[in-house]
């Protein structure tokens, strides 16, 4: 707490007021005729002494102009040295591809004090119309990067000991692979471009509209949402998948992880190209991928659109998907949900990855035991206070995975700190076991939270002992 008994503050305005005198206000309003006189009578004084004194420049002077010359040479070489893609410019991107995260710093300010979230924003009944528009990949095509001119891409091996040529997926138990031991390897470079290029076997989006009460907004009955539901190639009834839930962050929507075409300037990338390749080279299990919408035009910014998507993801997202798909939970009662713990995942990028500490971990710590954290900040003393409880102290982690940009990315500091927090604090947090934080070169951008989705994929749903 600062310490103000060094500052002598007065004890009201009057004493501020008490302090001009009539002369003062007397002075202000002198005849302004004879303020004019004096003024030119001055002028042609100075300017007479200046045409027969020494025309030498000052030293001083010199010294502030060449210095102002060298900071502003710098400052033009500094563009040019972190250059990055277009898309990963701070202005928000609003033609023909849907929006880019805005990569001005955001308001995780907003959440704060012990927990951040009135305790009456619970109590609001909230009500759930679902329609469904089934939109396939064939109906909404994602450019490839074969209609790109050739560009020289920097590739990186890809081998995690699996692939389609590989005998088995792994199978990842407290970070070795169950079957053949091996222990995963990251890129820390973007993704080869050929992770964007359309394949054979694409996996499918819906969109599900639906008009829920606001927990935040009392003058709004019901808001209009979305959220898209991504199903892997070959999606089969009779067995269950691993769910991920997967949160935009500031600026974004529904379409953003899954649909949003962005142009890194050497090749196109999507969300949902890369998880076909993943899946079809057999990197991981196959998995059912929804993409919320925290944010609406009711929800009056970050934090309020955080509280309402933390209690439509417990009552109605997670219970919808639960009744409508093949997953692991039995019904879609919150018992059941509860019970399928260790096949649910909950991610995020920026604002997103603030979303998964708030929403996720304090607030729902009992529906997903993954996490996926790429490049937001969210109070870790707040968060491991919470899930040290004692509805939650004997809840495993499955996976808790983070990271950032290298290069003009402001969270990767904040990334830092939290991770090295939950390892400290948390023993339940275990470097390489089950927490990893992997940075990828480049910025607050898509390039590199791709790169890590395609890292922490194949260990989120992995079991620890």
């Amino acid at each position: 707490m600062r310490n103000s008994s060094n500052h002598q503050y007065p004890d009201s305005f009057e004493s501020l007021s008490s302090r001009s005198s009539a002369g003062h206000i007397e002075h202000l309003s002198v005849d302004m005729d004879t303020h004019d006189r004096a003024v030119r009578r001055n002028a042609g004084s100075h300017s007479k002494s200046s045409g027969t004194g020494s025309s030498s420049v000052p030293l001083w002077l010199i010294t502030i102009l060449l210095f102002i010359g060298i900071v502003g040479f710098f400052l033009i070489q500094i563009p040019a040295r972190f250059k990055t893609a277009p898309n990963a410019s701070v202005e928000v991107t609003v033609s023909e591809a849907p929006s880019m995260e805005s990569s001005a710093p955001e308001a995780t300010a907003d959440i704060s004090s012990s927990d951040g979230i009135p305790d009456d924003a619970d109590s609001a009944e909230s009500v759930l119309i679902l329609e469904d528009t089934v939109s396939a990949q064939d109906s909404a095509p994602v450019p490839s990067v074969d209609s790109l001119p050739e560009t020289e891409l920097r590739e990186q091996p890809l081998d995690q000991g699996s692939g389609p040529d590989a005998p088995h997926i792994h199978s990842y138990v407290s970070g070795v692979c169950s079957v053949c031991g091996a222990k995963p390897e990251f890129l820390t470079d973007y993704l080869p471009s050929e992770f964007y290029q359309s394949c054979s076997h694409s996996g499918t989006v819906t969109k599900h509209d639906y008009d829920v009460t606001s927990y935040v907004n009392e003058s709004v009955k019901t808001i209009h949402k979305s959220f898209n539901v991504y199903l892997p190639y070959g999606y089969d009834e009779s067995r269950p998948y691993n769910v991920l839930i997967l949160v935009h962050g500031g600026g974004g929507d529904e379409e953003s992880w899954l649909n949003t075409v962005y142009d890194s300037g050497e090749y196109h990338m999507s969300g949902r190209i890369i998880l076909d390749n993943m899946f079809e080279r057999g990197l991981c299990e196959p998995c059912i991928v929804v993409t919320p919408a925290t944010e609406s035009s009711y929800t009056q910014g970050l934090t309020a659109g955080i509280i309402q998507m933390r209690d439509e993801l417990r009552e109605y997202i997670m219970p919808y998907i639960a009744e409508h798909y093949s997953t692991y939970a039995a019904d879609s009662s919150i018992e059941s949900l509860v019970k399928a713990r260790d096949h649910f995942g909950l991610g995020g990028v920026s604002n997103g990855a603030l979303f998964t500490f708030e929403g996720g971990m304090r607030h729902n710590f009992d529906l997903f035991g993954s996490y996926l954290a790429l490049s937001g900040d969210g109070e870790p003393w707040i968060t491991v206070g919470i899930i040290q409880s004692e509805e939650y102290a004997s809840l495993p982690v499955n996976c808790f995975f983070t990271g950032a940009g290298t290069m003009n990315d402001w969270q990767q500091n904040y990334t830092e700190i939290g991770f090295d927090y939950f390892l400290e604090r948390d023993s339940r947090f275990i470097e390489g076991e089950n927490a990893w934080r992997v940075d990828v070169e480049g910025g607050h951008e898509w390039k590199v939270w791709f790169t890590d989705l395609y890292n922490a994929l194949p260990l989120m749903f992995q079991r620890v002992e």
